[in-house]
């Protein structure tokens, strides 16, 4: 992990940023802002105990709640990318592939908080696509119990994990999706992170140019890690938050553009009104 000390402050210092990145031939680098440079790199899911415990009852009770928004996901990831989006905590923690998504995430919201820019230098060959056998693997820890997932955990043998009913659970879940999928669980998978590459068929993911860390067994991802995942963070002081996001807004990185539902044209319509012209007559 690498902190990088002098703090953004606009476009320009943070085009300097970027040019102090050195993108290394076999890596990827993905993106993601914080509007408080507090937060840890941890799913919405892991960040109480009762959620973590109750992931399965959350999974479930919004399937059967709108079951016609879930016909077309294919598998269980694309299930949890949809309710990522519809805010329902989940095991996903959005990055993207544009460094200036991220910036406009990390400035806003919380005026009165120093943000921060974090970049993600990750091996190709590791990230993985939305129907990877393993990323079946993982995202399927989503159906099972917080019990079965603890039991998960002080496993490290192939064959005991095969042999285990918790493992064997989670098989029956992955063949309802994969029925041609061996019984053959790497227990490194689900104790990984993966970043995933996502079906190009939501319109947010497409305007936010969007990727995930798929979250396994771990709940929270480590400033140094073994998983081959480098991570530098630049901060971003309050008091340029605003002069950011204006901007951003001039080269079209804004909340109309990045979030292209009609609810959100409409707020982003209104904040550029004067107080004056909202209150103005037909």
């Amino acid at each position: 992990m690498r902190t990088t000390t002098k703090a953004i402050t606009g476009l320009s210092s943070f085009f300097e940023v970027l040019e102090r990145f050195k993108t290394v031939d076999g890596r990827v680098d993905l993106y993601r802002g914080h509007t408080d440079k507090l937060y840890t790199l941890q799913p919405s899911l892991f960040r109480t105990l009762k959620h973590r415990k109750d992931e399965k009852n959350i999974f479930r009770e919004l399937i059967s709640l709108h079951p016609s928004e879930f016909e077309g996901d294919g598998n269980v990831f694309e299930k949890l990318v949809r309710m990522q989006h519809y805010s329902l905590p989940t095991r996903l923690l959005d990055l993207t592939y544009n460094p200036l998504v991220a910036l406009f995430f990390a400035c806003n919201s919380r005026p009165t908080k120093d943000g921060e820019f974090i970049r993600f230098s990750i091996k190709k060959a590791k990230i993985r696509y939305f129907d990877s056998d393993t990323v079946s693997c993982v995202a399927n820890l989503s159906n099972l119990t917080g019990n079965e997932r603890d039991k998960l955990r002080r496993i490290k043998d192939f064959d005991q994990l095969q042999n285990s009913d918790a493992g064997k659970r989670l098989l029956q879940f992955i063949k309802a999706e994969k029925p041609y999928f061996l019984p053959q669980i790497d227990p490194a998978d689900l104790q990984s992170i993966l970043a995933v590459k996502p079906k190009q068929s939501n319109r947010r993911i497409l305007a936010q140019q969007g990727a995930f860390l798929l979250f396994g067994l771990p709940i929270l991802l480590n400033q140094k890690n073994d998983l081959d995942i480098e991570i530098s963070r630049v901060p971003i002081a309050s008091n340029h938050k605003r002069a950011i996001l204006d901007q951003l807004d001039k080269i079209n990185i804004n909340a109309s553009t990045l979030f292209p539902e009609i609810e959100s044209a409409a707020k982003y319509i209104m904040s550029k009104l004067s107080p004056l012209e909202r209150g103005a007559g037909d």
